[in-house]
């Protein structure tokens, strides 16, 4: 199974755990992806930003042998030989008394390292804009394949004995050979007859083929669901699942010809193409909706106020600036970050300068 890297989710527990921690924080990130790092590059490393992370601990007042053991676990992921060499594009270590998270990360980050009363997540805030995730489903008469993809990474999901994996799992051979009973004819070729003869019956096949699969997809990944689904596939055969999905959303363009020669990155870059004017138009919008309630208390500029507003539950949406990098400002930002995603809030990339820092549109 192919995917672009390996990417770890930070979870409703995880957020959770890390707005409970208490005392010192650190935070540490690494870049992991080739050619920068090799495993071997990338433990020496994580060592030695460990070792930096427990002097800063110190500095701050925490006792040597409590620093060491806020660490402890992150020393293993230095002779964890699989764990290295199964990494997207960067590392993300997060520590407080009690608690150690590791996550790696499908976007760049820049090394950094750590120690405050806050968690750092602006440098991963990408990640955690779940809204520009989508799905991709390629079918050929020999496979299906279906894929959860954001722009940055890409997985390719277990169908899970719900959607049929190929042609031939549809089709019921016994039927087929009592429908195209053969005959010799006059020559040295086979002559077919039956109901409607075996190009007939092969198109109706092939049909029923796709039309399982497309009525399948609502019982694998949901029927309610609102992240958007782009097939691939010819053009011939897309009209058919279209019309068959019970899946809500199914993005009109789709990408075009057999996808057999698609590798799963191939179709992940190709997907993104499709979906981004999507999510361009829903960040839009959702920008809109805060500029129009700019200045009246449900659209705010100031940190401080959205972070208060965000431990309150109240940011509905928070746009990031990720044009500033992860020193800049104070621990408002990320407090936000946390607590907007552990709310159940969206957050918005705004990269063209309409946000200088960080705004946030409010539920009340």
């Amino acid at each position: 199974m192919e995917q672009l890297g390996y990417f770890d989710e930070l979870t409703a527990d995880d957020l959770k755990a890390m707005a409970a921690a208490t005392g010192p924080k650190v935070t540490i990130f690494l870049p992991t992806a080739p050619p920068q790092h090799q495993p071997q590059d990338t433990a020496t490393r994580v060592k030695s930003l460990v070792k930096e992370a427990r002097q800063k601990l110190v500095n701050a007042g925490v006792p040597e042998s409590d620093a060491k053991d806020m660490l402890a676990s992150f020393d293993a992921i230095a002779t964890d030989a699989p764990f290295l060499r199964q990494q997207g594009e960067s590392l993300a270590l997060f520590a407080a008394r009690g608690l150690n998270l590791v996550y790696r990360l499908g976007v760049p980050v820049s090394e950094y390292t750590h120690v405050a009363e806050h968690f750092v997540l602006r440098p991963m805030s990408e990640t955690l804009t779940k809204s520009h995730a989508f799905y991709i489903l390629g079918v050929s008469r020999n496979q299906v394949r279906l894929l959860d993809a954001t722009k940055d990474s890409v997985v390719q999901l277990d169908l899970g004995d719900i959607v049929p994996e190929s042609f031939e799992d549809v089709t019921d051979t016994d039927d087929r050979q009592a429908t195209l009973q053969n005959r010799s004819g006059g020559g040295n070729g086979t002559m077919f007859h039956g109901h409607g003869g075996a190009a007939d019956n092969q198109e109706s096949e092939i049909t029923r083929y796709l039309h399982k699969v497309g009525d399948s997809l609502g019982d694998l990944l949901g029927r309610a669901r609102s992240q958007p689904l782009v097939m691939a596939g010819v053009s011939e055969n897309v009209a058919t699942l279209k019309a068959s999905s019970s899946y809500p959303v199914v993005a009109e363009d789709f990408i075009s010809g057999n996808p057999d020669a698609s590798s799963n990155r191939d179709l992940q870059k190709a997907g993104w193409d499709v979906v981004r004017p999507r999510f361009a138009s829903n960040d839009d919008a959702a920008y809109n909706r805060f500029a129009d309630v700019s200045g009246t208390g449900l659209g705010e500029t100031q940190p401080d106020l959205i972070r208060e507003a965000a431990v309150a539950g109240r940011v509905d949406t928070l746009f990031i600036n990720p044009s500033l990098n992860a020193s800049d400002g104070t621990g408002d930002v990320n407090t936000a970050i946390l607590h907007t995603k552990l709310n159940s809030g969206d957050i918005v990339i705004i990269s063209d300068g309409r946000v200088d820092d960080v705004a946030a549109l409010m539920r009340y």
